[in-house]
């Protein structure tokens, strides 16, 4: 007899948004479904472009936009109600096996389907610097009860795992996926200077401002360091602190994949100092790219790279000076190199897809 195949409903608000790290895990797992010929019915809340749905490996039949519904009050309902009651009651319609839900948010108790939902971190729940007004805290506390209501859950890291304390949760680890390396070669370009490079987010947890005082320290006695900061340029509020002015402190912006890939190609090393991290793409891109990772000793960090990362605390003073000085014999740095290379080979959309089709198929 032949096997029905799994219908999948996927929750794709982040879609739009690919540079952060729930979008880039919404669309590795999306790519890697797509090639495993699963039916998919993937809903967004404005349309994708013709280049997003082609490198996605969907066609515009599995797509559905689901505009939000307006709310003038607040514009964080604006999400929240369509996460909560306008996805849901479209994945209804729909004839379906599980709904998936690519992140905590609020969901009704009851669902027509089997649902799951990937926990990324605790942060939000655990941090009291992101504990938020009234109206975050709901969200929060709404978030969190969605997980006992779901049938299954999936955490990106063993670190996260065990915070969460839900012995049942299975374990679905991020990925990289390379560009190709021709692009790769023509966007790359060299530097007289050695590069140290910071690729994320600037709120509160990632301490950008403790890594460019860090820099500043060894930039006095090495003033061959440049400091570049890849990212979404950062807002001057509660949660994102001002990051401080420095001539060898570059803002590079928001950059594509290729362009950040060929960035951390030509970088003496890769810089990190987040103090809390659900799994830590940007290490992971470092190791794949062959830069040298110096990151926090969280044990997230020790996890995703497999005990090869160079770990550090960026509270101490003159501690980035000391990391570097342990990479400066070309051997030990290669051999670094190597280590990381050899981690970031355990990681791939198309496993954490068949971990994810495995878990709702048993």
């Amino acid at each position: 007899m032949k096997k029905t195949p799994l219908k999948l409903g996927f929750q794709g608000w982040f879609l739009t948004q690919p540079h952060t790290g729930i979008g880039k895990h919404c669309s590795g797992l999306l790519r890697a479904l797509a090639d495993s010929k699963k039916e998919l019915t993937v809903v967004v809340a404005k349309p994708l472009t013709v280049a997003q749905v082609k490198e996605l490996g969907l066609t515009k039949k599995q797509i559905f936009v689901l505009k939000p519904k307006a709310w003038p009050l607040h514009s964080a309902l604006k999400k929240w109600f369509w996460e909560s009651v306008q996805v849901p009651a479209f994945f209804a319609t729909k004839k379906l096996d599980w709904e998936y839900y690519p992140y905590p948010c609020p969901l009704p108790s009851a669902s027509a389907h089997l649902r799951a939902m990937t926990v990324h971190d605790m942060i939000l729940w655990n941090d009291e610097r992101y504990k938020g007004n009234t109206l975050k805290k709901k969200y929060y506390r709404d978030a969190l009860r969605a997980l006992i209501h779901v049938d299954h859950l999936f955490t990106v890291s063993k670190a996260t795992h065990d915070e969460l304390g839900i012995p049942a949760a299975t374990l679905l680890p991020n990925a990289v996926t390379p560009p190709k390396l021709a692009l790769v070669k023509k966007s790359a370009q060299k530097s007289s200077t050695k590069d140290l490079v910071y690729l994320g987010g600037y709120e509160l947890r990632k301490n950008v401002p403790l890594l460019v005082r860090r820099f500043t320290e060894l930039y006095k006695t090495h003033p061959e360091y440049r400091l570049l900061l890849i990212g979404e340029p950062h807002q001057e509020s509660q949660l994102y602190p001002q990051i401080p002015e420095h001539p060898a402190v570059l803002r590079l912006g928001s950059k594509t994949d290729v362009e950040v890939f060929a960035l951390l190609q030509n970088a003496h090393a890769f810089v990190h100092a987040s103090d809390s991290e659900g799994f830590n793409l940007p290490l992971l891109e470092a190791m794949l790219a062959g830069t040298p990772a110096i990151v926090n000793d969280l044990a997230v960090n020790r996890e995703v790279s497999k005990n090869s990362a160079l770990l550090w605390n960026p509270s101490k003073k003159n501690s980035l000076e000391a990391i570097l000085k342990s990479i400066q014999a070309p051997s030990k740095r290669n051999a670094v190199i190597l280590r990381q290379k050899k981690a970031a080979q355990n990681y791939s959309w198309k496993h954490s897809a068949q971990l994810l089709l495995k878990a709702l198929c048993s």
